[in-house]
């Protein structure tokens, strides 16, 4: 008897979608401690199709961030459905099939019509089109059968943008100069602490039961008592009144210390405390503010070269990899030097917190009310920035409070690193790590930036030319170049088919090409940054017979390539370049231009 072949086969479409279960409308993400749960039963008017928007979220949000999954869910889906509230009072579309190319276009219409930023609604397409995306992929049965996403269904939202706005070299001095005062003061009010502590002896203070027998004027004891007895919390007043508590001997020990707020200070910090050190480090490491109070306990290393560095690194919610930069750690402002201190002060907490914030770096305590154990976040800590600016009386040029966050020390970070690496973007691109330039542009986009551009491109262009007349000596020294390179740009090795000359091909600066490697941007030279173009008569025949052989390609070229590959490079030399020429230098130049044969473009 032959055996049963298996059959490998699968169904080409999966089962039909049918029905909304409600537990399809119920959303859960397990954490270590919590449940995520997301609830659309809220859109239960559309049952079906929010059932396959909950499936397309559970499965394109299980490996995001908690952060991430809030605002999907709070900002895009939710304007998906008032967009349908709006666009089908009567409920026609009310299946997962409904969602079809018509549909589509229509939110977007919709959303372009909004009164709101172009990014915000960009923000808004972006996520349901994550969600759309995921369906098309893995269950394009469940949507409409010609449903096409729109590409770049809002274009130029960088551009359009406002550059973000930073602080004043004398603002962001002050600042600083401010954060040292009240970290220096809390560090030595922290290790004034430390010290009582380590000159009594905890032993016969724990033993001892009655308080009355202690000397309750002395800091040490009183922090002792604290640690041993009340897990290291101060315990809240109501606590501590109540009858029969027997603490009033403890109160007034405290009330003499300086408060239990004073006292509390001694053993952990609060949300308060903790803001100086969080603007100096943002400071420093131009990061996103959810990345600077992301920080963990473990993201500083010893440099595997340097003794006199530490390197540091976190993550940043939009990238894939881990931001590093390395520091000098004997500065007293210097990061590594800053999370040591942090780390000391914040360490009681660990155990305190809930086990999903005990790797972070900032944590704090509050005073207020109940006790409450946390890690820092964004809106506490805009609240505590704003208690600074006040507590120090910092005022901007136009008198007001200074409008300081941390978001804006991201942006002025950025724009001194960008002074100091010589305005050069694609340096500040890579200490920013981001992944277009455009972003980039507009955190260093202001009007100092843009001088100092155009005074360091005029130094370059300056020695080109000097360069170009004859000083090769002085060129050579300038821009720090060799004199084997001198002599390639001599012998015109480097020179391209245009007649430019490069001040050095292999730098990698052009459109598509890599540092280290010759540069193959043939004809690319009319946007590169390291070309210059002498005004003589050597220069305007190799740009009139270039002229020619591109008019020629177009005559027997399909339209469409030439459109895209060449027609730019023409338009700049039509209009931007060879009208710069004197009109004497024209017709000699004509004449030498018949004779230069160019190899056919292609």
């Amino acid at each position: 008897m032959s055996r049963r072949r298996k059959d490998y086969r699968v169904d080409s479409q999966p089962e039909h979608f049918t029905g909304a279960p409600i537990d399809t409308l119920m959303v859960r993400f397990p954490n270590e401690e919590i449940v995520e749960t997301f609830d659309f039963q809220i859109y239960a008017a559309r049952a079906e199709m929010a059932a396959v928007i909950a499936l397309a979220f559970r499965m394109h949000g299980a490996d995001k961030s908690p952060e991430t999954r809030r605002t999907l869910f709070v900002s895009a889906v939710r304007q998906w459905f008032v967009f349908l509230d709006a666009h089908d009072p009567e409920r026609r579309f009310t299946a997962g099939i409904d969602i079809d190319a018509a549909l589509v276009r229509a939110y977007v219409a919709w959303l372009d019509a909004r009164p709101a930023r172009i990014a915000t609604r960009y923000s808004l397409w972006s996520g349901m089109r994550s969600l759309f995306r995921w369906l098309l992929r893995h269950r394009a049965d469940l949507v409409g059968g010609d449903l096409m996403l729109p590409y770049n269904a809002f274009p130029r939202k960088n551009a359009l943008s406002a550059p973000r706005q930073g602080l004043a070299q004398a603002d962001m001095d002050a600042v600083l100069a401010a954060c040292r005062r009240e970290i220096d003061a809390t560090w030595r009010h922290y290790c004034t602490g430390q010290e009582a502590l380590a000159r009594v002896d905890r032993a016969r203070i724990a033993a001892t039961a009655d308080l009355g027998r202690l000397d309750l004027s002395d800091l040490g004891v009183v922090m002792a008592i604290l640690i041993d007895r009340f897990d290291g919390v101060v315990p809240h007043n109501r606590a501590m009144l109540r009858r029969g508590a027997g603490l009033w001997r403890l109160i007034r020990a405290m009330s003499a210390l300086g408060g239990a707020q004073h006292v509390a200070r001694y053993l952990y910090p609060d949300s308060r405390v903790l803001i100086p050190f969080v603007i100096a480090i943002a400071a420093q490491t131009f990061g996103n503010p959810d990345a600077v109070l992301g920080f963990t306990r473990d993201c500083a290393s010893e440099h595997p070269l340097f003794d006199n560095r530490v390197i540091l690194a976190w993550r940043k919610g939009r990238a894939s990899k881990l931001q590093r930069r390395s520091f000098l750690k004997d500065k007293s402002l210097s990061p590594p030097r800053l999370i040591e201190q942090v780390l000391a002060m914040t360490a009681p907490l660990t155990g305190m917190v809930r086990r999903s914030d005990s790797g972070k770096l900032f944590l704090y305590a509050s005073m207020r009310g109940w006790r409450h154990f946390g890690a820092l976040n964004r809106n506490t800590a805009l609240q505590q920035v704003e208690r600074f600016v006040l507590d120090h009386d910092l005022k901007g040029a136009d008198g007001r409070p200074l409008k300081l966050n941390l978001a804006v020390l991201r942006t002025t970070g950025l724009s001194r690193a960008h002074a100091a690496l010589g305005y050069d973007l694609v340096k500040t691109q890579a200490l920013a790590n981001h992944a277009s330039l455009d972003t980039t542009r507009r955190y260093v986009d202001r009007p100092a930036a843009r001088v100092g551009q155009a005074r360091e491109l005029a130094r370059l262009q300056g020695a080109f030319v000097t360069w170009v007349r004859g000083d090769a000596d002085e060129v050579t020294r300038d821009l720090q170049i060799s004199s084997a390179a001198a002599a390639d740009i001599a012998a015109g090795r480097n020179a391209t088919a245009s007649g430019f000359v490069c001040r050095d091909p292999l730098a990698g600066v052009g459109p598509e090409q890599a540092p280290g490697r010759l540069c193959t941007a043939w004809l690319g030279c009319f946007t590169c940054p390291n070309a210059v173009i002498p005004l003589d008569l050597d220069t305007l025949p190799r740009l009139m017979a270039t002229r020619a052989a591109l008019s020629e390609a177009r005559t027997r070229m399909a339209p469409e390539r030439f459109a895209l590959i060449y027609e730019p490079k023409l338009a700049i030399l039509e209009r931007d370049i060879l009208p710069r020429f004197p009109d004497a230098m024209q017709v000699p130049a004509r004449e030498r231009a018949a004779a230069i044969t160019l190899a056919p473009i292609e």
